[in-house]
């Protein structure tokens, strides 16, 4: 138990503490004033109470000396206390710094009993700090020109002159992509003309004077297109002229026919061409079916080209009866992927490369053709030689006939067969070809 005679702990600082900042004491007053607001709504929010126990038992010791007792409560009839209202602390303002001029920074002083290599340093500090800012304005004045150029450069740059004739200038430019393309020329502009050309001999025939209505009808091919043509025009410069009204009512429903696939072909247009949406989508569909018929092309023209090398195709390894027959063909299959490897490389070089790698293609081509020259050349060589080469073997399996018929009618020995013995090292010799003398004396017979 504390002695209850002594009171309590003391909680103020009884002497202070004081720190040399260098600081100016100018403005630490002025802080000392911001912040007495400050201290004060501190100091009131305190309180000495201890916290009650809990349950409400009576506690003994340290917890004793603190407690405080508290009036029973009233009952709620006769309470009329006004609701307190919560104080809430100022906002504390926040100041901008103030931006300090080239003489204030100057003007600073670090205290004279600092370190002379801080104050040298501090002194290089100042001097950057003044050449920085200076810099940094510099950049700001002409970051902030460039901006209000280019914000001048763009409300000039695009009036709605300029706008309207680059938005026509691009139609007219879809449009004639769109019209210059031969997949639309073949399934919309060919018909047309096609159309066009039969009225015409149409017309040639239900008019009375055929000579006049072909030179006539060789005259609007050669000067005018179909579009330039009215329905009013075949009307009444054409169908108008034809005497017989059958041929009339032939000659109407076929320039029918044409209007109606020219506006076929000018609907077609207008839905590829009026916006830039329209016209992409159409490039897409375009490459996208380009692609694939590119592909088709190339997957049946190598099922045509295979039928020439069937030699050099991949053969089934299940196939094989005998393990030599496995080895064979396993190293005719790696044969065939080298020469595949080769072909699928050139035709990407050919697909990425374009006119070069037509030009190096075309050059292995012509290599090939020389090489195909040279492979026969000396196929044809080496039958020559072949077939030599059997015609000196009859020969020589003729006189060793005869040389054995004759050891075996006059018992001369055969020639030695020790190669040192011989003139050209194991070939015939002069001596052995001597038995010729005999063959005046000698008895063919029926042998």
């Amino acid at each position: 138990m504390p002695d209850e005679s002594t009171g309590p702990i003391s909680t103020t600082v009884p002497e202070s503490i004081t720190i040399e900042t260098g600081a100016d004491k100018a403005q630490l007053g002025d802080l000392n004033k911001e912040f007495a607001d400050f201290w004060t709504e501190k100091d009131a929010e305190t309180t000495t109470t201890a916290p009650e126990a809990p349950g409400g038992e009576e506690r003994t010791g340290a917890g004793q000396e603190t407690k405080e007792t508290k009036p029973e409560p009233k009952p709620a009839a006769q309470e009329t206390k006004a609701p307190v209202a919560e104080t809430k602390p100022a906002p504390v303002e926040t100041k901008a710094p103030k931006e300090l001029t080239d003489d204030e920074v100057q003007r600073m002083e670090l205290p004279p009993n600092a370190h002379p290599k801080l104050i040298e340093n501090f002194k290089v500090i100042k001097e950057q700090w003044v050449n920085d800012r200076a810099r940094f304005k510099a950049e700001s004045d002409r970051a902030a020109k460039l901006e209000n150029d280019l914000a001048e450069a763009r409300k000039n740059s695009w009036t709605p002159e300029a706008r309207a004739d680059y938005e026509h200038a691009s139609q007219i430019r879809r449009r004639f992509d769109f019209v210059s393309d031969p997949d639309f020329i073949q399934k919309f502009h060919a018909p047309v003309r096609s159309k066009f050309e039969g009225v015409l001999n149409e017309a040639i025939a239900a008019l009375p004077d055929k000579e006049a209505a072909a030179a006539w009808a060789n005259h609007i091919v050669q000067n005018y297109q179909p579009d330039q043509l009215s329905r009013e025009w075949w009307l009444n410069s054409v169908i108008a002229k034809v005497p017989n009204e059958l041929d009339r009512q032939s000659l109407l429903t076929s320039v029918s026919d044409l209007l109606k696939t020219q506006r076929e072909r000018d609907t077609e247009i207008t839905r590829r061409t009026s916006d830039k949406s329209a016209f992409d989508n159409w490039i897409t569909e375009k490459t996208n079916y380009t692609a694939q018929r590119v592909q088709e092309e190339i997957m049946n023209e190598i099922g045509e080209q295979e039928k020439r090398i069937q030699e050099v195709l991949p053969l089934d390894v299940e196939k094989a009866k005998t393990t030599e027959e496995r080895t064979a063909i396993e190293a005719h299959n790696e044969r065939f992927q080298k020469l595949n490897g080769f072909f699928v490389q050139t035709m990407q070089d050919l697909s990425k490369h374009g006119p070069r790698a037509w030009v190096r293609a075309s050059v292995e081509a012509t290599r090939a053709m020389l090489l195909e020259g040279e492979y026969k050349k000396l196929e044809e060589e080496l039958k020559s030689t072949k077939a030599e080469r059997d015609q000196y073997k009859t020969e020589l399996n003729k006189i060793a006939g005869v040389r054995r018929k004759i050891s075996h009618t006059t018992g001369t020995p055969p020639a030695p067969s020790d190669k040192s013995k011989r003139s050209d090292n194991g070939g015939l010799s002069i001596r052995d070809l001597d038995v010729r003398k005999s063959f005046d004396s000698f008895d063919w017979g029926d042998r």
